[in-house]
């Protein structure tokens, strides 16, 4: 036996509220220490601008070579962390003070602007803040050298201090972080579980129902995001109330409506067993006869109304037909038992092809049930016709039969509703089976009174429109 695992949606959302958690933790644990990086370069780019600062004014009170190559420069100096480098040079990068192996700033020189860059000094990474004097306007050991008097200032930091700084912001972030998120996992594990809690009492409440319990859920206790699914619930329960009730009716009138052709036979039989004479037989066997085709067409009908309610549940295969054809061929079927009858038929469609969409076996079973309807009913003639008029083609069956009451128009679609009432023969599922296969095509049924006949005639037209199509 094979095992299906069923998803818990509490499972469900705590999974997918944890999947971002993990993923954006490492995130932000990259964007904390950016950020704190960012946080810890302030001071201390805003310290090597001082040096920078520092080492301009120094080196602006220097007027002579002795003082500038003997004079002792207050250069910053380098603690138990950080080395700190500081470099004087000239426009042709030649170094006058301090270390020699300073990388030389990229862009155009603007004098008297402290810039900043990052740059690698003997295998580290550095921070370095920059500037260029220009000393032409003073007497110095290059005064006779106008383009030596544009001098480079730099100093050079490495960046422990700076990381370490970040390590410890990023702590102060992320310790947080590892105490208030069980907390947090915890609260919401409580909260869901609260939510959950009305799901859980509808589960209950709908499993403690008796099987034969079809009242529509209570609204009250459901929470706003499932009342789309109480509603929907409710909705499929009054639906489903309607459908047995209709199930129901089917069968009372289904019993009785076979009930009684069966008695019928039961006597014609009965009597034609205790009756000597060949005449009085031959006429219950007649009568015989004449029952068991009612039967026999009440039970082919109860059989194509199923079928049809069967295929109402499904997405009917329409392809493209010849309406005038089917039509016609139906007419042409129809035609003995209305000369049977004594009735005058005829047939008007166009002699050009009608094309729509539709099921064809479908589509003439519903223009036979039209036609054996007004067959029944009418009193000396009817007439199936077809025509067109912009873009849609008209199925019409008129007759000269009793007409039907407007009170009544709507429930001879239902089954076994016929409008002569229990002293006829018919079953009462023609225009049932034909109103359904109607809604199967997208289309219905209209019923009028017939206006060409007399004015002291009634009549009926059975009138269905179909949307042409082209091949």
């Amino acid at each position: 036996m094979k095992f299906t695992h069923r998803k818990s949606l509490f499972g469900q959302i705590i999974l997918w509220m944890l999947i971002p958690l993990v993923v954006l933790w490492p995130l932000s644990f990259l964007v904390s220490y950016k950020l704190g990086r960012n946080i810890a370069d302030v001071p201390f780019d805003q310290s090597l601008k001082n040096s920078v600062v520092n080492l301009r004014q120094q080196l602006q009170s220097s007027y002579s070579e002795r003082a500038l190559s003997a004079w002792g420069l207050n250069v910053p100096s380098s603690d138990k962390q950080d080395q700190v480098y500081y470099q004087i040079a000239n426009i042709d990068s030649e170094t006058i003070l301090g270390s020699v192996a300073m990388p030389k700033p990229a862009g155009d020189m603007a004098f008297n602007e402290i810039g900043l860059y990052d740059a690698q000094m003997y295998g580290e990474p550095v921070r370095i803040a920059y500037t260029w004097v220009d000393r032409s306007n003073q007497s110095s050991i290059y005064s006779s050298d106008k383009s030596n008097n544009r001098l480079l200032i730099q100093v050079a930091e490495t960046l422990h201090k700076r990381e370490g700084l970040a390590r410890k912001i990023l702590q102060g972030v992320t310790l947080p972080q590892l105490i208030f998120l069980p907390i947090s996992m915890l609260l919401i594990w409580f909260g869901l579980s609260r939510g959950i809690g009305r799901l859980k009492r509808l589960r209950a409440e709908m499993a403690k129902r008796d099987s034969q319990d079809l009242s529509d859920l209570s609204t009250t206790d459901a929470p706003e995001e499932l009342q789309p699914l109480v509603h929907g619930f409710n909705d499929v329960l009054s639906r489903l109330r309607r459908h047995i009730a209709l199930q129901k009716r089917f069968l009372t009138d289904t019993a009785h409506q076979i009930k009684t052709p069966l008695a019928g036979l039961q006597t014609h039989a009965e009597f034609a067993l205790q009756t000597s004479n060949i005449d009085e037989q031959r006429n219950s066997l007649k009568q015989i006869a004449a029952s068991s085709e009612r039967t026999a067409r009440l039970v082919n009908q109860l059989i194509a109304l199923s079928h049809t309610e069967h295929l109402l549940e499904e997405q009917l295969d329409l392809s493209t037909v010849d309406l005038a054809v089917i039509v016609r061929q139906q007419t042409i079927f129809a035609a003995d038992r209305a000369l049977a009858k004594g009735l005058n038929i005829a047939l008007e469609v166009p002699e050009t092809a009608v094309w729509i969409q539709a099921h064809a076996v479908m589509l003439g079973e519903l223009i036979k049930n039209l036609i054996d309807n007004a067959i029944f009913y009418t009193h000396t003639s009817l007439t199936v016709r077809v025509v067109v008029f912009e873009r849609t083609a008209h199925v019409s069956v008129l007759d000269d039969g009793p007409g039907i009451p407007m009170d009544e128009r709507e429930e001879v679609f239902e089954p076994f509703h016929s409008i002569l009432g229990a002293q006829n023969n018919g079953s009462g599922l023609g225009l049932a089976i034909a109103a359904q296969i109607a809604k199967m095509h997208h289309t219905q049924i209209d019923i009028t009174d017939n206006t060409e006949l007399a004015p002291d005639e009634m009549g009926t037209v059975l009138h269905v429109p179909f949307e042409q199509s082209t091949l």
